[in-house]
């Protein structure tokens, strides 16, 4: 597997590239090898002290980001939240028309009827509701709704590419609008 994406994998000893591959969580990985060659790096007096302390709280940042990250990817909302929502939404559209049918025949004779059409409006918002927050539970999962997130992550690489004075790859271009 590694000898087939080398180029993937050109910054990084060969040794590290296997140690990281069959660990569990890689992010937390190479900022811990970030870490020690930070102090490498202190011990033999390459970066001074100041230096050195900015640059272990910037990999200290991106640990903690990582963290929330995974976080919010992990965490899934109660099913109480789910299933309870449902029901009453389900209770409140069965209601729903006996209130309307009385407050819409005061309007008129044929008010009645026009609580028809309105029930089936103010009916529909509350499965789209439903919809919308079975959609939004999960938003990395990739969807079209989704958080972008081979996009974000391919917007990085081209600045982290232009940084090292490589070429940079295209960017990620929708298909169909996702």
């Amino acid at each position: 597997m590694i000898s087939q994406r080398t180029n993937e994998y050109k910054h990084l000893p060969a040794e590290e590239i296997q140690r990281l591959v069959n660990a569990k969580n890689t992010a937390t990985q190479i900022m811990e090898l970030q870490s020690q060659d930070l102090k490498r790096l202190r011990e033999q007096d390459l970066i001074d002290d100041f230096r050195h302390m900015e640059l272990q709280k910037i990999v200290n940042l991106f640990y903690t980001h990582q963290g929330k990250a995974e976080r919010i990817k992990k965490i899934l909302l109660p099913r109480q939240y789910a299933s309870m929502s449902f029901y009453f939404a389900g209770i409140f559209l069965f209601l729903l028309p006996f209130g309307l049918v009385t407050e819409f025949h005061d309007l008129s004779a044929w008010g009645a009827l026009l609580s028809i059409p309105f029930t089936i409006i103010v009916g529909w918002v509350f499965p789209m509701i439903e919809l919308i927050v079975d959609y939004s539970e999960n938003p990395f999962e990739g969807l079209g709704n989704n958080v972008p997130m081979l996009s974000l992550c391919r917007v990085i690489e081209i600045d982290l590419k232009e940084m090292l004075g490589e070429v940079p790859p295209s960017p990620i271009e929708a298909v169909n609008d996702v």
